[in-house]
This record gives C-alpha cells, structure tokens and sequence, in this order.
C-alpha cells in the first residue's frame, strides 16, 4: 500500500521503518532534517508538508507529542485534509485527550475521510523489536485495512470499539502506568533508605505480588527527557475526562503532584 507517516521521532521512525521493511511504499513527513534523511537512506520517501500525504497515500499515521501538532498536521493549512481524496484512512497513534479525538473525527468525517484512534503501547524499544500493543477504535472497514499494518510492529492489537473508544483506554492504561512508577518509586526509596541495596529491594518486589514489568525494568529503562511533559500531558487530558464523566482520580490528582519526584 502506499502509507503516510507523519511524525518520526524515537517511537514514529521505527514504526516507520516496519511498514516500509513490510514491503509497502512510505512517504514520511516531520519537522526535522535528521528522520527524514534517515527515512530516504532506508528506502523510503519524503514530503515537504502533511498535506502532500493526503493526495499520494491510502493511508497516513500519526504519531507526535502534543494535542495541537495532531489539529495543525489533520486540519492546519498545509494539514493532510486540505489535499486529502476521500476514503483515505487517517489513524492516529499519538495520545491526546478525547476533546481532541472528537475534533479529529468529526473534521475527518466532514471531509469524508475515515478516521481510527490507535494509540500505542510499548516505546521506542517495543517499536524497535516490532513487540508493540495497538488500541484501536475503528469502524470494520477501517479495521479490516488497518490490521495489517499494525501486524508490521506488533501482534498485541485490541479493538476498543467505534473511532474514540481507543483515546479513553489509552488514557486509563496511563492513569495505571504513571501509577506504578509511583508505587515503585516509593518502595525503592523506603527500601534503601533503611539500609538495603537497591538490587535487594528490586527482587523482592519482582518476587512478590507487586511485580510488574515496571519493576523489572527498574534502573533498567532510561526516561528519555520528553517523558515528563508527556506524562504531564497524558495526566491533565485523564483528569480532565475524569471531570466531564463525574470520576474523582485522587490518586492520578497526586501522581500530578508528585511527577517530577517519581520518574526514575
């Protein structure tokens, strides 16, 4: 097929890289020289603007940082939509709040254009050894065209429902996530602060209940310097949906809190 890839940092390009190693042809956009050179030395192509990919492509992934890169990339000047064919698949595997999932589907729709939310698990690492999980809220169409593509990075891929339904899970899989680095990052500190060796502590946890991959991966896996504005980020557009559904997210409340203490 011939596939759009817009936004190739350290989890996009990747991500990337497996679609065009699954033999389609990619087009790639970002906003940096570095990705986009490395996406042509490895076989793929390159565009000068989002919007190129919407009259070239059958279908274009997403997958950057903020809310508003995705509004600018879908439905900016030089956004996909403006050049896009309608029946193009758009699928967005960027983290956003649901307001910003709702926008994008119903721009999409009025554009006539077919949208899926699905966002991903698994980092660079996991996009790296093609071990990825997918969340995908899609129609069947949708579903059936886009499987495929996603078996290029990963065989971890669970429907959620209709095109949103993915944007609320992946918002409670890192309410979870933030919350275990939190529990982890306590017990390790209470740990060696009595006097054991981290090392000591890390087994006992991994040897308990309390084992998670968080906890065996601790020490292990480096957050790289984005990852707190993103934790930050995944946190306010979580409680944010908690408000407008009438949950009370105490804990998520202290894991805003305590964020800059708690990531290793």
């Amino acid at each position: 097929m011939r596939v759009g890839f817009i936004g190739l940092g350290v989890q996009g390009l990747p991500l990337a890289l497996n679609l065009l190693t699954a033999g389609h042809e990619l087009f790639g956009f970002d906003v940096s020289a570095e990705p986009l050179t490395a996406l042509r030395q490895a076989g793929g192509n390159t565009v000068d603007a989002a919007g190129e990919l919407g009259g070239l492509c059958e279908v274009i992934f997403i997958c950057v940082a903020k809310d508003q890169q995705v509004l600018d990339v879908v439905t900016g000047d030089q956004g996909v939509i403006s050049q896009a064919r309608p029946g193009l698949v758009l699928v967005n595997h960027s983290t956003v709040s649901a307001d910003t999932t709702a926008s994008l589907i119903a721009a999409t729709t009025a554009a006539g254009l077919r949208f899926a939310d699905a966002p991903v698990s698994g980092g660079a690492r996991g996009a790296q050894e093609k071990t990825m999980s997918f969340m995908v809220g899609a129609d069947d169409d949708v579903m059936m065209v886009c499987e495929p593509l996603f078996r290029a990075s990963g065989s971890a891929i669970l429907r959620t429902g209709g095109p949103g339904t993915a944007t609320v899970g992946k918002l409670a899989h890192q309410v979870t996530i933030i919350g275990n680095i939190l529990a982890m990052a306590e017990g390790m500190r209470l740990g060696v602060a009595a006097g054991l060796e981290p090392q000591i502590v890390k087994q006992i946890i991994t040897g308990g209940l309390a084992r998670s991959f968080i906890a065996e991966t601790w020490g292990e896996i480096k957050m790289a310097p984005h990852a707190l504005p993103i934790y930050a980020k995944d946190l306010e557009n979580s409680l944010e949906l908690a408000r407008e559904v009438g949950v009370d997210l105490a804990g998520a409340r202290l894991m805003r809190q305590e964020l800059q203490n708690i990531v290793p």
